[in-house]
């Protein structure tokens, strides 16, 4: 499966920053935060809708305390990632 991150989605990844990790610390959680969330998108697929009215034909999921909706190329190949944030980042 191919994931297309929105430039947003991308941005707001890469703004991923913490005082308590050094760079290289930050830089591996990223990786690994990447790796599972693409993980927990190809197990669950569809079977998590957004549960807002304006991201309709989108799915949600959690991964540690970040926000993902993302939705599906018609042929199932394609995972657009479409909105990433913080949980307690407002919406």
């Amino acid at each position: 499966m191919r994931f297309i991150w929105l430039e947003s989605t991308k941005e707001a990844f890469e703004n991923i920053k913490s005082e308590h990790y050094s760079y290289s610390e930050t830089i591996e959680y990223k990786l690994t935060l990447l790796e599972r969330i693409e993980k927990k998108i190809i197990t669950v697929g569809t079977s998590t809708r957004a549960d807002k009215p304006e991201w309709k034909g989108s799915h949600e999921i959690h991964v540690d305390r970040f926000i993902i909706y993302y939705s599906f190329s018609d042929d199932k190949q394609t995972c657009f990632i479409e909105y990433f944030k913080h949980s307690s980042q407002h919406y």
